[in-house]
């Protein structure tokens, strides 16, 4: 499962031509964070507590809109 979401993300970031960087199991945004685990997914955004979802209980649209959202608003200078 985690493989499909990884995939699933990365696919919506370059779609969406969202600069990001991947190291191992971690995605980093302009915005965010993203950890994948064996069993949830770690999602650090500046300002915010740290989310920690169980792969099972993941809502991709808010996730990915979330991303999109917070990219409109990072400067592109």
């Amino acid at each position: 499962m985690m493989i499909s979401i990884r995939n699933r993300i990365l696919a919506f970031l370059d779609l969406a031509h969202c600069h990001y960087k991947v190291e191992g199991n971690t995605i980093t945004t302009s915005s965010a964070v993203l950890a994948f685990t064996a069993d949830h997914l770690s999602i650090r955004r500046e300002g915010k507590p740290e989310r920690l979802m169980p792969y099972e209980k993941l809502n991709m649209d808010k996730i990915l809109f979330l991303l999109t959202a917070q990219a409109d608003k990072t400067p592109t200078h």
